[in-house]
């Protein structure tokens, strides 16, 4: 446990080092025409941070004889491990930017084999001055912070915004072929398609806010997409155009694995079925325990929407169409149950629950959020469970009547 300790505080050092040296004041435009800036893009690692990729900046000076990395993805941590769950729980977490020397940022990504890439940005000295002197003000203490939003603020959307800055109008951005033709939704699933179990978790949080088409310019807040779109974006200047991108070189070559697609769609089926066979062999009592351990399941899945939603500050968790199916008043049914409680509350009920979950199957290809496959069969798993209690509610409902 101690050696654990140990190499968690070398890397912290090894990180945090730069900061020590510099502190709070630096002058990168010092010897402004001796500086080479260039971006850094990263290939998606194993990890859930790093599915997506990673970019960043690069300063370097002979003159001054530095070679820094502008990262604008370092969060701070917290003693209280409680806190720091809930600060990223709730969208509070503070990503900030900082600076790194260029060979303990490029020390990871060669131990974990993920590609490293390099585009040199073409700057006049006066551009160079003025990218230097935003980044320097970006990294006085009461600037670095910042409030981390995944579509729309993050460390290559800072990059993008840097550049629109300093080029002004002689910018011209490659008008990529994706744009405006597949949502966020759909752009992310091409990194989470190996990873079923996290495509379902980040599909059942993420509301329709994100079922939107992205055009080109909210195409960058992908590395990949900033890359590919630095290497055929100009500049505008007297003489005629020039390339954004002076030079592009491999720093770690990518030595990705192929991996197959697994589908977990068939487990939601399996499910379908042995709610159906359950129906049909008239296995009440086994019935009743399935039935509230799933409405169990979704109805603790509907509490965590209602807090994404309504409890944090992530823009993308608002709006969320699951809760049509995976609601908290699934809790109702299975107070029934426990109950035995059919009576007319019980009724109205299920019969207003049962509307709602055939609405959804009805419209659910004309709603404007897309659901993962995976929750198709558990919401026509649903229709069959409250359709079962529906009419054992409705016999004992007549029976009282008739009683009465």
């Amino acid at each position: 446990m101690q050696q654990k300790y140990l190499i968690f505080r070398i890397v912290l050092l090894t990180i945090f080092l730069p900061f020590l040296i510099f502190g709070n004041n630096i002058d990168l435009s010092k010897n402004v025409r001796h500086s080479r800036i260039s971006i850094l893009t990263c290939d998606p690692g194993n990890e859930i941070y790093s599915l997506f990729g990673h970019s960043a900046l690069r300063i370097e000076n002979s003159k001054n004889n530095l070679d820094l990395v502008v990262n604008w993805g370092l969060f701070e941590f917290s003693e209280n491990q409680f806190q720091f769950g809930y600060d990223f729980a709730k969208g509070r977490l503070n990503y900030f930017m900082g600076l790194q020397s260029m060979s303990n940022f490029i020390m990871e990504y060669a131990r974990s084999k993920r590609g490293v890439r390099e585009q040199v940005l073409n700057l006049n000295n006066e551009e160079k001055l003025k990218l230097l002197s935003l980044i320097e003000e970006n990294y006085r203490p009461e600037n670095r912070s910042y409030q981390y939003e995944f579509f729309y603020d993050n460390c290559s959307s800072r990059i993008r915004d840097l550049l629109i800055k300093v080029y002004g109008d002689k910018l011209e951005f490659y008008n990529s072929k994706k744009a405006n033709k597949f949502t966020f939704r759909e752009i992310i699933h091409e990194y989470l398609k190996y990873n079923p179990w996290l495509e379902l978790g980040i599909d059942l949080v993420l509301g329709k806010k994100i079922d939107v088409l992205v055009n080109n310019h909210q195409l960058m807040f992908l590395p990949d997409n900033i890359e590919s779109s630095l290497d055929h974006s100009f500049i505008h200047e007297k003489n005629g155009k020039i390339n954004v991108a002076l030079t592009k070189k491999t720093i770690i070559n990518s030595t990705k694995n192929k991996r197959s697609y697994n589908s977990i769609v068939f487990i939601s089926w399996i499910l379908f079925i042995t709610t159906l066979i359950l129906i049909y062999f008239k296995q009440s009592k086994i019935f009743d325990i399935w039935s509230a351990t799933n409405l169990s399941i979704l109805g603790i899945l509907g509490f965590v929407l209602v807090f994404m939603w309504l409890g944090t500050d992530h823009q993308a968790t608002k709006m969320n169409f699951n809760l049509l199916w995976a609601s908290p008043l699934h809790f109702i049914l299975i107070f029934c149950l426990i109950k035995k409680n059919w009576g007319k509350f019980s009724f109205w009920f299920l019969s207003s629950s049962l509307v709602m979950i055939f609405i959804t199957i009805l419209f659910w290809f004309t709603l404007t959020q897309e659901f993962n496959p995976f929750v198709k069969p558990i919401i026509l798993q649903l229709a069959l469970i409250y359709y079962y209690y529906f009419k054992k509610c409705k016999i004992q409902f007549n029976l009282n009547k008739t009683s009465g």
